[in-house]
């Protein structure tokens, strides 16, 4: 259990995370929302949309800032207790620097549980009703993937539709399709069957499929065929096309799995998909990483002046280290660097790095 000092210094540390989240939030907000303002006339995008679009974002704003929140938080709530000297009483009363990293390590895995659901269960939700909400708008009521509409690969099955934004109907898993096209393919990957549909309509575990034009491409030539309705039996689901739409980063742990189990060939599956899920599991470790960077130069405090600069400094520090891990994460993708090396040992080296030093300066 904490003591009456651990908890003062986990409020303290708390209120400036929540100070960080809120100011962060509002300007990310502000900002977002004028970016938007520049679609309005677009389609039925008005200001209303603007400002709805820019709300259903707020769970995403909070969760990808939340990293940057942390180490400004941390400076704000430690910083205000060595601006009134109070961090130097609490050492003096036996709390070490590196008990105080340890306690402040405690209170970040703390906020980190409601961040982790967050970005598992609002998140991925709320930033697929976001786009298509803006998508419908913009397109009047043409879903996701206006132009080219969703592609996906299901062995040698090519499927392309443009999804009608409102008839998806979640819990019974149906949803509506505008001009799709099926491609099969044989073993050497050539085209040997092209059916279009005017529309399809999913139902349970195969796509029903209206007003078909069946091109088969054979040894004596290209035969058409026109039915009515045709039952097309396929594993692709709603929920793999809602994956498939949405960028990995926004992607839930369970949707990505999904979309990999779902992939029979396994190469196949882009490295970006497991740059994200390993981003995923590795959040904690870069949040505490990013954070815990400051606390040498607010120790510095102690002993000199300057505090304005010192936190200055302990704060860009840790954003420039959160810009860092976002662009090895993006040069990971580029260069199909193995996903632990851009996602858990840049953190590892950072976290290693601020408790070596603290644990040194214990001994001194």
């Amino acid at each position: 259990m904490f003591s009456t000092l651990n908890k003062y210094i986990f409020k303290s540390i708390s209120f400036g995370v929540v100070l960080a989240i809120t100011m962060f939030l509002t300007l990310d907000v502000l900002i977002g929302f004028i970016q938007q303002i520049n679609a309005v006339g677009k389609g039925d995008f008005s200001i209303g949309s603007a400002l709805f679009y820019t709300l259903l974002t707020i769970p995403s704003r909070i969760y990808d800032n939340f990293p940057v929140s942390s180490v400004v938080g941390v400076m704000i709530g430690l910083g205000a207790l060595a601006a009134s000297s109070e961090l130097v009483v609490i050492q003096s009363a036996g709390i070490s620097r590196f008990k105080i990293a340890g306690i402040t390590i405690v209170a970040l895995i703390i906020w980190l549980l409601p961040m982790s659901l967050m970005g598992e269960f609002i998140v991925p939700p709320a930033k697929l009703m976001a786009e298509s909400f803006r998508s419908a708008k913009i397109n009047k009521d043409v879903g996701l993937g206006v132009n080219t509409g969703v592609w996906i690969r299901d062995g040698n099955i090519i499927f392309n539709a443009v999804p009608i934004g409102g008839d998806y109907d979640a819990p019974n898993k149906n949803i509506i399709m505008n001009d799709v096209t099926v491609y099969e393919l044989d073993d050497k990957l050539q085209v040997i069957k092209v059916s279009k549909a005017e529309k399809a309509i999913h139902k349970g575990k195969s796509w029903e499929l209206f007003n078909l034009e069946v091109t088969k491409f054979v040894e004596s030539g290209v035969s058409t065929q026109f039915l009515e309705k045709q039952s097309w039996p396929s594993r692709i689901e709603p929920e793999i096309l809602s994956i498939v739409h949405s960028r990995p980063k926004y992607l839930s742990i369970r949707d990505i799995i999904k979309y990999k189990n779902f992939q029979v060939n396994k190469e196949n599956i882009p490295i970006k998909y497991d740059i994200a899920l390993w981003s995923k599991f590795s959040y904690p470790l870069l949040v505490i990483a990013t954070a815990l960077t400051g606390l040498p130069f607010l120790f510095g405090l102690l002993r000199s002046g300057g505090f304005g600069q010192r936190l200055l400094i302990g704060v860009m520090l840790g954003i420039v280290l959160y810009l860092v891990n976002r662009t090895l994460l993006n040069v990971g993708e580029v260069f199909h660097v193995h996903p632990l090396v851009v996602t858990f040992l840049p953190s590892a080296i950072i976290l290693f790095s601020v408790l070596f030093y603290l644990r040194v300066q214990k001994k001194k």
